[in-house]
Formats: C-alpha cells, sequence, structure tokens
C-alpha cells in the first residue's frame, strides 16, 4: 500500500448510509414524544473521572473496586472521553494522572509514567489479555470507538499482567453485547481534512444471545505537510447466555490502520526552528501500516454464588510494515536538510493463548476471605524482515521545505533477518484477607516460564540459541476503610522488564536477564459526602536493577548492573463544588534518574542524570460548566521538560496545551459538539525521535461533530 492510497470508499459509504437511516429513526422518535428535561441533565452530566466506587479488573482480580484496591487505579468511562473531545486512547490516558503520550513511527502507541518508558516498561492490554511486546512495538488498540472504559494502574503490574510493566498498564475494556437494543452514531468532520465516522450497537439474538458491533474510519491531512493518516476498524462480539450462570462471548475484530508518516524535524543549535513547523522530510512513497485482526472465545461460569471460572481463548495477528527515511540534520549548505536511514520493516505476529480463572468467596476463620488462582499460556511465531542487515545506508539532500521528497532508496534489499517462538506460561494466585471489616491484608504472586527460541535466517547479524527466563513477581498490600468512603492503603510490590523485548531479543543481549524493580506505595482515596467528589493521593518509591551499562574496569563490554530509580506524590481530583459545574485536576511530581548508570567505550557516568523522555512534572485540568440543554469545557495539559538522550545535553522545553469544547443537546438522541486542540496554537515538542530530532505536537485545530444515540 503506497503512501498516497486512500480509506476505503465502499467502507466509508457504508458508514454514512448507516447514519443517514439513523437519523431518519431518529426523528420518527422525536415526534413520538419529548424527552423532560430533568432526564437530559442526568444522562449528560458526569460525575467523576477517578470512579473510586467502579469495580476494577486491572488492579486486582478479585472483584474489588478502586476504592478497596491496595494501588493507585483510575477507571476513565468512555464518557467523560467524549466529554473530552478525545478520539484516540493515546489522547485520553495522557490526561490520566502521570502518563504522557511517548508515541512515534517506532513504537506505535506508548507511554512514560513513574520515570520508565515505552513498551518495555508500560504495558497494554484489552480486557486483561496482552499481546507481547516485539521489537518494542505496540499498534493496537488505538482508536477509543467501541470501548466502555480505561483502565489505568500506575506501579509494578507484574504481579497480574507479567513482565514489561514495571511503570503500570493500561487496559482497555470494551463495550460488552446486550439484548436491550441500542444505536450509537458519530460524524465528525473538521480543520486539517480530519474526519471520523462511527457506528455502533447492540441487539437480541434469539432467546439466548446478544449481539454488538462497532464500526469505524477516521483519516486527515494532518498537521505537517504531506501527513496524511487513515484508518477502519471492525469489532463484533456475539454472546450466548443459556442460563443464569453461563454466558460466552465470540470476538472478532480487524483494524487497518495507516499513521502518518512522520519522525520529526531536525534542531538548530538544540533549538526548534519555528519556521519549520509544518514540514515532513519523509520521502514520498513511505508506508506505515498496520493490520490487527483478534479472535477470543470466552466462557464465564458461575458455579456457585461463592465461586466462578473465567476461561479465555484467542489468536491475535498482527502485520507491520514500516518503509522511509527517519534521521534528518540540518545540511552545510544553506536552506538544505541532509537525510539517512532509509529503512523498511516488516512483522509478522502471531500470539496464540488460553487464560483460566477460578475466583472465589469464603469463610477463613470465620472472616470474609476472597481468592483467584489462574494458569495462562501464550506461543507468539515472530517474523522480522529489513533492510539495514549489512549497515548499508543511503543518503540524500533536499531542500528545507522538502518540495521534491524523491521515492525510497534502499542498496539492500528487505529480507527476513530471524524468526522467533516464544512460549510463555503463568501460575498466579491473588488473595484478600478481611481481619476486620475495615481492614483487609491482600497479597498476590505470580511466577512466570519464559522459553524462547531465535532462528537466524541471515548469516550477518543474528545466530541461532535458546533462552529461557523466570521471573518472579509479588504484591503485598493493605487497605483500611476509615468510612464507605475513605481508604488508606499501603503496599508492596516487585516486577520485571526485559533490557530489550524477549520476543525480538538479538543474540548479542542472549546472555541477559531480566531487570526486577520494587515498589513501596501508601496512599488515600476518598469520596466526599453527597457524591460532591473523589480525590485520591499517592507517594511511591521504584527502583529498577540490573539495567544495562558498561563495565567499570572494561567500558568495552556491556554489562548488567546498572540501576534507575523515580519517587515521587501523585494527586487527583473531581469534583462538583457548585450545581451544574465540575472541576477534573490531576498532578504528578516525581524525581527520576540513573542511580548507575555508564555508557560509551570511555565508560561515562550519567548518574544522577533524567532518563529519556520522562517529565518530572505532569499536571491536567478541566473545568466544565453542565446544563440540560448545553455544556461547555475548558482544559489544560501541562507537561515538564524532557531530555531526548541519557547525557541530558539536549532538551525538550516543558509546554502547557489548551483544549475547549461545547456541546448542543438537541434532544435526547442527538447532540452537536463542537471543539478546539491547541487552543493557541502552541508551538512544542512532543515527544524526541532522535537527540537532535522532535517530533512536533499537533497544531490547533477545529472539530465539529454530531452524536447519536438511540
Amino acid at each position: 500500500m503506497s503512501r498516497r492510497a486512500k480509506p476505503s470508499y465502499s467502507y466509508l459509504s457504508a458508514l454514512f448510509l448507516s447514519l443517514a437511516a439513523l437519523t431518519e429513526f431518529q426523528e420518527a422518535m422525536a415526534a413520538e414524544e419529548e424527552l423532560p428535561a430533568v432526564e437530559v441533565k442526568g444522562k449528560q452530566e458526569q460525575e467523576s473521572s477517578i470512579n473510586l466506587k467502579a469495580k476494577t479488573s486491572t488492579g486486582s482480580r478479585l472483584g474489588l473496586t478502586n476504592l478497596e484496591t491496595p494501588a493507585s487505579v483510575e477507571t476513565l468511562d468512555a464518557e467523560t472521553v467524549k466529554l473530552r473531545g478525545d478520539f484516540s486512547i493515546r489522547e485520553a490516558v495522557s490526561r490520566t494522572t502521570g502518563f504522557t503520550d511517548i508515541s512515534n513511527l517506532g513504537t506505535g502507541v506508548a507511554y512514560s509514567a513513574r520515570g520508565f518508558t515505552g513498551n518495555n516498561s508500560v504495558a497494554q492490554a484489552e480486557d486483561g489479555i496482552r499481546l507481547l511486546v516485539a521489537a518494542t512495538t505496540i499498534t493496537y488498540p488505538s482508536d477509543s470507538w467501541g470501548y466502555d472504559r480505561f483502565e489505568v494502574l500506575r506501579g509494578p503490574s507484574s504481579v497480574l499482567f507479567g513482565d514489561a510493566s514495571v511503570g503500570g498498564i493500561v487496559n482497555s475494556i470494551r463495550k460488552a453485547p446486550s439484548r436491550e437494543f441500542s444505536l450509537q452514531g458519530l460524524v465528525s468532520g473538521g480543520t486539517q481534512g480530519a474526519y471520523r465516522l462511527g457506528i455502533g450497537g447492540t441487539a437480541p439474538v434469539g432467546e439466548v444471545a446478544a449481539v454488538r458491533i462497532d464500526a469505524s474510519a477516521s483519516g486527515g491531512q494532518g498537521h505537517v505537510d504531506d501527513g496524511r493518516y487513515y484508518s477502519h476498524k471492525l469489532m463484533t462480539n456475539f454472546e450466548i447466555k443459556p442460563s443464569d450462570t453461563l454466558k460466552l462471548n465470540f470476538i472478532y475484530d480487524h483494524s487497518d490502520e495507516n499513521p502518518m508518516n512522520y519522525t520529526g524535524i531536525p534542531l538548530k543549535n538544540g533549538r526548534i526552528k519555528s519556521e519549520l513547523r509544518d514540514e515532513n522530510y519523509n520521502v514520498d512513497n513511505a508506508i506505515q501500516e498496520f493490520l490487527d485482526d483478534r479472535l477470543k472465545a470466552k466462557l464465564e461460569w458461575d458455579i456457585s454464588d461463592s465461586l466462578k471460572l473465567t476461561n479465555t481463548a484467542y489468536w491475535f495477528n498482527s502485520r507491520r510494515h514500516w518503509r522511509g527515511v527517519e534521521l534528518y540534520a540540518l545540511g552545510a549548505t544553506p536552506n538544505t536538510v541532509d537525510r539517512n536511514t532509509y529503512t523498511e520493516i516488516q512483522h509478522k505476529q502471531r500470539q496464540l493463548g488460553d487464560q483460566t480463572i477460578l475466583a472465589g468467596t469464603s469463610e477463613l476463620w470465620n472472616h470474609e476471605n476472597k481468592w483467584s488462582v489462574g494458569y495462562e499460556v501464550a506461543r507468539v511465531d515472530f517474523q522480522y524482515f529489513d533492510n539495514f542487515y549489512l549497515g548499508n545506508d543511503p543518503s540524500s539532500t533536499v531542500d528545507i521545505s522538502n518540495s521534491n521528497p524523491g521515492l525510497f532508496q534502499t542498496i539492500d534489499p528487505t529480507l527476513k533477518e530471524f524468526t522467533s517462538k516464544t512460549v510463555q506460561q503463568a501460575l498466579f494466585v491473588e488473595d484478600a484477607f478481611h481481619i476486620t471489616p475495615d481492614l483487609t491484608l491482600s497479597a498476590g504472586l505470580r511466577q512466570d516460564w519464559i522459553d524462547l527460541d531465535h532462528t537466524a535466517t541471515l548469516p550477518y547479524r543474528t545466530t541461532d540459541y535458546n533462552k529461557q527466563f523466570s521471573p518472579f513477581s509479588f504484591r503485598l498490600g493493605a487497605t483500611y476503610l476509615f468510612s464507605p468512603n475513605t481508604s488508606l492503603y499501603g503496599q508492596w510490590s516487585q516486577g520485571s522488564d526485559p533490557v530489550s523485548t524477549i520476543v525480538s531479543t538479538r543474540s548479542n543481549n542472549r546472555n541477559f536477564k531480566l531487570t526486577s524493580a520494587e515498589q513501596a506505595e501508601i496512599g488515600i482515596k476518598h469520596v466526599l459526602e453527597n457524591r460532591k467528589g473523589e480525590f485520591t493521593v499517592a507517594m511511591y518509591d521504584i527502583s529498577k536493577d540490573d539495567i544495562l551499562t558498561r563495565d567499570p574496569s572494561n567500558p568495552t563490554q556491556t554489562v548488567q548492573g546498572g540501576k534507575q530509580s523515580s519517587r515521587g506524590i501523585e494527586f487527583s481530583a473531581s469534583l462538583l463544588p457548585l450545581d451544574h459545574w465540575r472541576t477534573d485536576f490531576n498532578l504528578a511530581i516525581l524525581d527520576a534518574q540513573y542511580d548507575e548508570l555508564r555508557e560509551g567505550s570511555a565508560g561515562i557516568s550519567r548518574a544522577g542524570n533524567t532518563p529519556v523522555d520522562v517529565p518530572e512534572r505532569v499536571a491536567n485540568a478541566w473545568v466544565f460548566y453542565q446544563q440540560p440543554l448545553w455544556q461547555a469545557g475548558l482544559g489544560a495539559r501541562f507537561v515538564g521538560e524532557r531530555y531526548s538522550n541519557n547525557a541530558n545535553t539536549t532538551k525538550l522545553p516543558g509546554y502547557t496545551v489548551y483544549d475547549a469544547n461545547v456541546a448542543w443537546h438537541i434532544n435526547k438522541n442527538v447532540t452537536l459538539r463542537g471543539s478546539i486542540r491547541n487552543l493557541t496554537n502552541k508551538l512544542y515538542a512532543a515527544v524526541s525521535y532522535d537527540t537532535e530530532q522532535f517530533l512536533i505536537g499537533e497544531s490547533r485545530r477545529a472539530e465539529i461533530r454530531g452524536e447519536f444515540n438511540f
């Protein structure tokens, strides 16, 4: 698929026709009845962005609420995402406490949290099931359409989800089928050629079944030259419930995503040249395409009132393709840019797995005890293709406006470099024991066994090898309820991260073990009286050992023995101080550093420096005014300064971006919403791609959309 390929117009036409029919249906319904104002108000006024009373499947598998869980868990519901005008999951998650979006062309979707970065430290899952990371990349899910909520767990989550999750995890929970008919639609358009279409609904099937289908398409010209992007997605869920105690779900999803082919602009003396804001120095036929197919079958059996069995079998298939020139520098000749690293990469990744969990509630020594035990196994077959196995790389020079971008070129053909087979098994248990009705002690243990077979298909850069890992994780916690609305908690946990992605570990890293991390955390969570709001405060200290460093006695050798740490405080609040007013606010302050790290053949110490792409100050704020017939909101997102190298010699300045939106509820079924992103048109660096190359954040963009709900 070339860079200039267009989205499927038959797919878009189907969406348009569905939405047109939906609108006609709405008009017929509106002719029959009017919605009393009080009902509109009840539906439209959202009360919290934290949801402490909501049950979490991410912080625990014991059916605990966020208030009861001894960890920092935040539940972001779809209505709040809509209220803020966010579309992508990463837009929504980057407004939660302490999370920042560091996605780029090479990582897909990636985050920074609690001082740790990327898909080897901050995990992602859908309905509690992870696609294992290959080559630091995760590309699905990315679009928020079709999801009910997003649960964010901050800090090590290895005891629940395995390795590569020391910084936290984002768990996207999809909308479930219902036997009560409903239909939702979305039509959106705006500046920069942005458009988005979505339709989703659920309906009964026969006497014991229900189906839910969600489809979406989006695209635009992007905020830089030749920055076209588009995607479309289909999510299906068929549910059979033959009895009150047994439920079966069968899921098929397909996604085709083509993000913007953009890797930023070169700096001049470490600074952003504002006149390059809209430039894109990639070639004309660049490709970035991610195809994902997913099949899942899930059984939930309530064996008794106090015992439940859940089994999930799944198959994932991801195909990724990149082609372009990635690195740029200002040329020696005035008004030119030198380009290098002409890269073509392909991934073919298939994962087959099964997860079984038995959970129950019982009495132990006359005290309530909740427990769960589970086993999961996953096999990943991975094929990796590239064109840089011999290190031959062409270069080119273009004028500073890239008026003639040229085509992709390569010296070496793109070939399969290696394949790998990874089998990961895990046994996990969790328990929450109520010493008193107010004091609960909890524990979680997980033992993983990982077997990796790496097979070289080219003799140039890799060799065959086999490697085993057996990480052990735990979390010990206590929660004390001062009242039904206030909890004090503490926890001590241990997790692990790989030094490089396990599935795609190169032979030069085959002798390294996983890193290990420990966290201590205390916090308080409180729900205000009369539903006037919620707030949380958390303090933590995380240290990660055995990161890669240079041998102090022989700096030419890379060894394990480095260390990094992070400590901080987080505050979040969602308040309703006056009728119709709502304020959401969160703040994260941290101190992240390398305690022991040496780089380069000289073994230069980076101790005390801040890791790359880690802001030590992050804050978000939203103020909403909500009436039965309309609502308005103003938001701010602040990200502190970051560094693009471990030497901390190049800095990404901090920034604050403002967003605004207003909505008019035409009737109970139709809402018209307008939004402006980056209200002041702030020029800022969103993330670094290289030490002297930054990705520029999105410029001002206005959108208007129609939302339909029946």
